[in-house]
């Protein structure tokens, strides 16, 4: 039985994605996309406009799945669950995101356009991070700002934010270091429940000593 064809729309974004993710913007042509998606130049204009409408629809669509089916937290969590278990949740939610075959697949997938935007960012990362982004941030500051309470300065509470979402980044966008230096480790399916433990307990760590601190200073 022959596979069934995806419709030429989706076709083009998903051969994009792959071809944008592996030469960057700059160095992709419309014609490779069109020779690979097996369209001719003139559908791609049809659908998108030029390569920049394209990669927007990439990207837009990127982010769109991946928070749709890994979002920072689970719909109605708030009800009856502490802000631990919460950032338990996002970062299993963040992690997964950026790694699992079904989410960005790290460098190895879809994840590695993401890592290039956050390199290189164009103007549609500019969009992804106003719609996406800075929502997802600001669920993240409000986990950690009723972890360790209302009187520690946010310049604090958002050096953790970064220092959380690095975490994250790094087990997505560093696995040929992490090949290198610790392989028992690397994000792969059997290892992810140990590692969203890991980060998450290496935070509250954090959280703990930073809102000591706080107090003392007081």
């Amino acid at each position: 039985m022959e596979p069934v064809q995806l419709p030429t729309r989706e076709r083009i974004v998903e051969t994009a994605t792959d071809i944008f993710g592996k030469n960057g913007f700059k160095a992709t042509t419309i014609r490779m996309i069109a020779n690979e998606a097996g369209v001719n130049v003139a559908s791609i204009n049809y659908y998108f406009g030029d390569k920049e409408g394209l990669y927007t629809e990439v990207i837009e669509t990127l982010f769109s799945k991946g928070f749709s089916r890994y979002p920072s937290v689970q719909p109605g969590s708030e009800a009856g669950v502490s802000a631990e278990e919460r950032l338990l949740m996002f970062i299993r939610g963040t992690l997964y995101r950026l790694i699992s075959p079904d989410g960005w697949g790290g460098i190895a997938g879809s994840g590695r356009l993401i890592v290039k935007e956050m390199l290189e960012p164009t103007a549609a990362f500019d969009k992804v991070v106003d719609k996406y982004i800075r929502p997802h941030k600001d669920v993240l500051v409000g986990i950690l700002r009723e972890i360790v309470g209302e009187e520690i300065p946010v310049e604090r509470i958002l050096l953790c934010v970064v220092s959380i979402l690095g975490q994250c980044i790094y087990y997505a966008a560093g696995t040929h270091i992490i090949a290198r230096i610790a392989s028992e480790y690397l994000p792969v399916e059997k290892n992810m429940d140990e590692i969203v433990g890991h980060v998450h307990r290496f935070s509250l760590g954090g959280l703990e000593r930073i809102k000591q601190e706080c107090k003392e200073a007081l």
